[in-house]
């Protein structure tokens, strides 16, 4: 289940939607007084819920805040799909060698580790 936009708290002004690299943030009406989440294209990074001001973003019950993402260098055989994946293009490297993640550039979604084909890319939660 994705975040959920509260359309009472909801003021209209559209930070989740600016900071959404993967575009699951839409205005639910012709004048962007009300936003809603789509279901089905978030990737439940918390960058929504960390812009709002008014808090009227939730996560799902289960969410589990990632606070580092990795590449494990034994596992990685350099196909680069997590470099086309990853909207900040966080992930670098070479064609068939282990890749790298640029933590300055990486705002923990997790989208490069759901996308991995050989599960080389882990990820801690924070507490």
């Amino acid at each position: 289940m994705a975040f959920v936009i509260d359309s009472e708290k909801c003021v209209g002004c559209g930070a989740c939607a600016l900071f959404c690299l993967f575009r699951s943030v839409k205005a639910s009406d012709e004048n962007a007084s009300k936003y809603y989440i789509r279901e089905h294209h978030c990737m439940e990074c918390g960058q929504c819920i960390d812009v709002c001001p008014n808090s009227a973003i939730s996560a799902p019950e289960n969410f589990r805040k990632i606070s580092k993402v990795y590449i494990n260098k034994q596992k990685c055989i350099g196909c680069a799909s997590c470099m086309h994946q990853c909207p900040a293009k966080a992930p670098f490297g070479e064609m068939n060698s282990p890749f790298e993640i640029d933590q300055s550039k990486c705002f923990q979604c997790g989208a490069c580790a759901r996308k991995c084909i050989e599960k080389a890319i882990e990820v801690e939660y924070a507490i």
